[in-house]
């Protein structure tokens, strides 16, 4: 479905399709339909790779300098609805002189304000379609920077319950869950970094004063990469820490396990020596030495055990 918002004058007028006539300043905003990529197509003269880019939802970030327009790629990640991992949203935009174009499949929360913004404020549009997706980037930079510091913070809880030797079950789980999730952060925001570099690089379609509001942006993204690299750093530090301290609690019981067979070992002796069916010595003999061994060896190894701190 094809949405629009025109500036006409000092209002600004929004529609389908049928307000995309030529003049003035223009915002479309579109999905993926191949219909709707067609149109698009034919009435903007879009470079066919682009239109192909726009049909797919695998494209990592990336800028492309057409003659047309440029078009870029970003991703906008969030949690996930069942709190697991993170959701991702993948945006297309061709950005011309006067001219916005943004195709997405799933709805996107910040590109809808954004668009009410410009739909309520005609001085938005009217500082040029490369200001109002300067305002969708900067919406979803703020969502990755909230995203990062819940990560931050899922961190520190985990260094605190290891710490502490108060982690559950399930903490070896919770750790490699964080990782993959800021494996995931990292790779989109990584290239996407290269995306805001050159946007905030004056151009035709990117003013010199616009471009000022872009490099805030590639600021804020690359402290959210800063943020993310950290947190990465110290999640491999508690893995290690916790790993160790495993490691150890199964050194020692494995060390209890080998005291305590040890303690048995020459009852275990005693018992199939004097268990033979042998005249060594009398009954009465046998009994007394029997059972004066079974109390005084695991006292003697006890208390050796003890002295030596392996108890």
């Amino acid at each position: 479905m094809v949405r629009a918002l025109r500036l006409e004058g000092e209002t600004v007028q929004a529609g389908g399709a049928e307000v995309c006539g030529p003049g003035g300043r223009l915002w479309v905003d579109l999905g993926p339909d191949p219909a709707d990529l067609e149109w698009l197509r034919q009435r903007f003269g879009f470079h066919p790779l682009a239109i192909e880019d726009c049909a797919h939802e695998d494209q990592r970030p990336k800028f492309e300098d057409y003659p047309e327009a440029q078009f870029c790629v970003i991703h906008r990640l969030g949690p996930a609805p069942d709190d697991v991992g993170l959701q991702a949203r993948e945006l297309h935009a061709f950005l011309g002189a006067d001219l916005l174009v943004t195709v997405h499949l799933a709805p996107i929360a910040e590109l809808d304000r954004i668009w009410a913004r410009c739909a309520a404020e005609p001085a938005l549009l009217a500082r040029g379609p490369d200001f109002a997706w300067y305002l969708v980037c900067d919406a979803i930079t703020d969502v990755h920077f909230a995203v990062a510091d819940a990560l931050t913070d899922d961190v520190d809880s985990l260094a605190d319950e290891i710490s502490e030797a108060r982690g559950d079950g399930d903490l070896m789980q919770r750790i490699l869950t964080a990782r993959r999730t800021h494996a995931t952060l990292r790779r989109a925001l990584a290239p996407q970094r290269e995306v805001l570099a050159a946007l905030s690089r004056p151009s035709s379609r990117v003013s010199e004063r616009t471009a000022l509001y872009f490099r805030d942006v590639l600021d804020h993204l690359l402290r959210v990469t800063e943020e993310i690299d950290i947190s990465r750093d110290l999640l491999a530090s508690a893995m290690d820490i916790h790993l160790s301290i495993v490691n150890n609690k199964l050194s020692a019981i494995t060390t209890r396990l080998t005291v305590v067979a040890s303690i048995f070992l020459p009852l275990n002796f005693v018992a199939g020596f004097f268990g033979m069916n042998l005249e060594i010595f009398p009954a009465h003999t046998s009994k007394a030495i029997v059972l004066a061994v079974t109390l005084l060896v695991p006292g003697a190894m006890y208390f050796l055990f003890r002295k030596r701190r392996l108890l």
